[in-house]
Order: structure tokens, then C-alpha cells, then sequence
């Protein structure tokens, strides 16, 4: 698993601290711990609608940046290698 350093902001870190301690009153037992529950608060932010559109716009926009520079590199590649001179050097293949 990949992981990353996480700066919170102090208020929220005591936001998830009273959630956690919440949880386990609720569960009457020490069963939630501070990473897990970060951990379920990102994943259900991250899978609400309005985030995966975003998400989902940005990567096809990425995929069509890549794409308009692989036709370009084509197109710059072509006036070299799409030459008679190269024809000859490669007939043998």
C-alpha cells in the first residue's frame, strides 16, 4: 500500500478524535482507531459524485493531452524517418 504524509488542520484533527471517541462509547469498547476512521472519512469523500466527476474530467483530459502529443511526435518523427534514404536502409527487414 502506498501511503503519504497527511497535514490536517488542528480542528479537524479534534473533529476525528471526538468521532473516534464517540465510536467507541458507542461500541463499548476501544475498537476504532484514529487512522481507520480517516481513512473511511477520505473513501467516502472521494466516492461521493460530485468528486469522481471531477476525477474522471481530469483524467480524460489528461488522456487527451497524451494523445495530442503522441500525434505530434508522430508528424515531427514522420519527416525523418518516412524518407526514401531510410526506405533503402531498412528494405532489408
Amino acid at each position: 500500500m502506498i501511503t503519504k504524509s497527511l497535514k490536517l488542520d488542528d480542528s479537524i484533527v479534534e473533529d476525528l478524535e471526538l468521532v473516534v471517541k464517540g465510536l467507541n462509547e458507542k461500541a463499548g469498547a476501544d475498537i476504532y482507531d484514529f487512522s481507520n476512521v480517516v481513512r473511511v472519512a477520505i473513501n467516502q469523500y472521494l466516492n461521493s459524485e460530485i468528486i469522481k466527476e471531477i476525477i474522471e474530467s481530469i483524467r480524460q483530459r489528461e488522456l487527451g493531452n497524451r494523445k495530442d502529443l503522441l500525434h505530434a511526435s508522430e508528424s515531427s518523427l514522420s519527416k525523418d524517418w518516412l524518407t526514401p534514404k531510410e526506405d533503402k536502409a531498412w528494405e532489408h527487414l
